[in-house]
């Protein structure tokens, strides 16, 4: 997953600009607001990026000016970039702490609060740990509610008949199913499967300008032996 997601994220970044300018500068109904939560387990921490941009989803990323800031739970961020991303504001958060309710507040140059928030829930899958290779894969999932565009997707990580699985909030049930087709392709005699979940979170309050907030929770790889 890991080579995925940097495939991913690199080529997001190719979409979009990494140039710096200042809110103070700019209309501030025209703010486009970026909201990143993501973690992986293994790690005992979860990551928030709020990124602001002038020029839509594609344009200039924003430092803020005083007054003009952007708080997680009460607590002010601070200012980083790089030649990569532009602009940005990340806060690290211990996962112990971190399951529950969470409000990202947003003030433009005008002191006026944009506050918008998430919930970071358990997601879990039962991976077997074997299979028949000759039929489907049933994969039981838990997590909160999805919504219609919100998936999941399971992938192997270690296949040379590599396959990908996507469960969408709109599908019914709670069960992902790998086709007996897929099963029968693989080679090997134990394939690893890795599970990500991806949500998009409407935003509560915003500007004219729109913006978008993103949770991708991923879990370590399991080996499943075929039989």
């Amino acid at each position: 997953m890991f080579i995925a997601f940097i495939v991913l994220v690199f080529g997001l970044i190719a979409c979009t600009s990494n140039e710096i300018g200042e809110s103070k500068d700019v209309a501030q109904e025209k703010i486009y607001q970026e909201y990143y939560i993501t973690h992986a387990e293994g790690n005992n921490y979860a990551e928030v990026t709020c990124q602001y941009r002038f020029g839509g989803k594609n344009g200039t990323t924003l430092v803020l000016n005083n007054p003009s800031q952007v708080s997680f739970d009460g607590e002010k961020l601070a200012v980083d970039s790089n030649d990569v991303r532009g602009a940005f504001y990340k806060i690290v958060k211990p996962l112990t702490n971190f399951y529950g309710k969470h409000n990202i507040t947003f003030t433009n140059i005008d002191n006026k609060n944009y506050e918008n928030s998430f919930s970071f829930d358990s997601f879990r899958v039962a991976i077997p740990a074997m299979a028949n290779a000759n039929k489907a894969l049933e994969i039981k999932f838990e997590t909160s509610s999805l919504n219609p565009d919100d998936y999941i997707e399971i992938r192997t990580t270690d296949s040379d008949s590599s396959f990908t699985i996507s469960h969408y909030g709109k599908d019914a049930g709670n069960l992902i199913v790998i086709p007996a087709e897929e099963m029968k392709r693989q080679k090997a005699k134990t394939i690893e499967l890795e599970a990500t979940l991806f949500k998009s979170i409407p935003l509560q309050q915003n500007t004219t300008e729109g913006g978008k907030m993103e949770l991708t929770y991923s879990l370590k790889p399991t080996k499943v032996k075929l039989q």
